[in-house]
């Protein structure tokens, strides 16, 4: 599964004006209901505080990858956010989040393409490069751009 083939420049924010973890989730869900991803915002946006409420999927280092595999999703897609202040987020390590990433899977998918992009992002996530030219990326294209050597690498 190639990340960047479920993401474009119209699912990036990054300048999140939001200052708790539903706006978030909320803003972020927003996107997806403007391209028509999901049918319905409200019922994607509970899917994730469901999920949020189960265990915090705030990964540490200023990341989270908040996600719902519901059948409200219709096409499998990554939102990216970039919040200005800090978001309480419950994270592993007990720090604020600032870069989101979040993964909206259709319910047939969830044990394929979840697993696969969620695995992906995880383990990259490790690298303190690849964190830390997320985390300076000041236009999507940049953004896109790192998604895409990620599959490239993976290829190779």
């Amino acid at each position: 599964m190639e990340i960047i083939s479920l993401i474009n420049e119209d699912l990036i924010e990054l300048n999140l004006e939001a200052t708790t973890q539903k706006e978030v989730i909320s803003q972020l869900t927003s996107l997806l209901g403007q391209q028509g991803r999901i049918d319905s915002e409200s019922a994607f946006i509970q899917g994730v505080l469901e999920r949020e409420s189960e265990f915090s999927t705030g990964f540490g280092n200023g990341f989270a990858i908040p996600h719902c595999k519901s059948d409200t999703v219709k096409t499998a897609s990554v939102i990216i956010g970039k919040t200005k202040n800090g978001i309480e987020w419950n994270s592993l390590d007990n720090s604020p989040v600032t870069f989101i990433i979040m993964l909206a899977i259709p319910a047939a998918e969830g044990a394929t393409t979840h697993l696969q992009i969620l695995a992906t992002l995880s383990g990259k996530l490790m690298d303190d490069e690849f964190r830390d030219q997320l985390m300076n990326a000041t236009q999507p294209e940049q953004i896109l751009d790192l998604l895409d050597e990620l599959t490239t690498q993976k290829t190779n």
